[in-house]
């Protein structure tokens, strides 16, 4: 056997004791909130300044629990389905608009920051950012009022964020997050435009109710 190889095995045998001491329960939470959260963000295409605003629909959560030789952690685990209405102005390109679904998943530890993925499908609507004419068959030319193009739309985002309700028994939750929308067919091609979100996500219905303060 090869000193790499003895090395290896040296490695995998002496990890092994520490993965055997972990475990791991998951269980549902059947009692969580699902009133619908509203999200509103500033969104930003590269230095391109837009907005967008959106409703998730709770589906599932669970809480996660790993024991392990020096002790426990927990966390939490949310699923949703996301539809939301954004856009961004491109000085002398275009105006973007879009409406897109995503499928969240979001994973809240214990000390209230949070991770989220969340890959989406939608339709995009551009509008050119200068006048435009159109030609007729005769030569006759006139403006082209709402003159763009209409693309279907893929995205896929990340981002980062923390919970206000450890340490306010208020439902806000701050994030950010960067995500690619990928147009298509866009003069025959794939054009990808990355973006850059900064918002809040609450429960209008539920912010003024009295709520306990989670000590998870």
């Amino acid at each position: 056997m090869r000193y790499s190889q003895k090395l290896l095995f040296v490695i995998v045998l002496s990890a092994f004791p520490i993965f055997a001491g972990v475990q791991k329960q998951t269980v549902i939470d059947t009692t969580f909130d699902r009133t619908l959260p509203l999200k509103a963000a500033y969104l930003g295409s590269i230095v391109y300044p837009g907005v967008k605003i959106a409703l998730e629909w709770p589906t599932s959560a669970y809480v996660v629990t790993k024991s392990k030789r020096n002790g426990e952690k927990s966390y939490r685990k949310e699923k949703s389905i996301t539809a939301s209405m954004g856009m961004y102005y491109h000085e002398g390109f275009h105006t973007n608009v879009f409406l897109l679904a995503e499928r969240q998943r979001r994973k809240i530890r214990s000390s209230g920051w949070f991770t989220e993925f969340a890959p989406g499908i939608g339709i995009s609507r551009t509008f050119l950012g200068g006048t435009t004419y159109r030609v007729s068959d005769k030569g006759v030319v006139s403006k082209k009022p709402l003159a763009g193009y209409t693309y279907a739309l893929v995205s896929i985002a990340s981002g980062l964020g923390y919970d206000f309700k450890k340490l306010w028994s208020k439902p806000l939750r701050v994030y950010s997050r960067v995500s690619i929308l990928i147009m298509a067919p866009y003069n025959s091609y794939i054009y990808a435009r990355p973006t850059v979100e900064l918002g809040i996500i609450t429960k209008p219905l539920s912010f003024n109710k009295k709520q306990p303060i989670s000590h998870e």
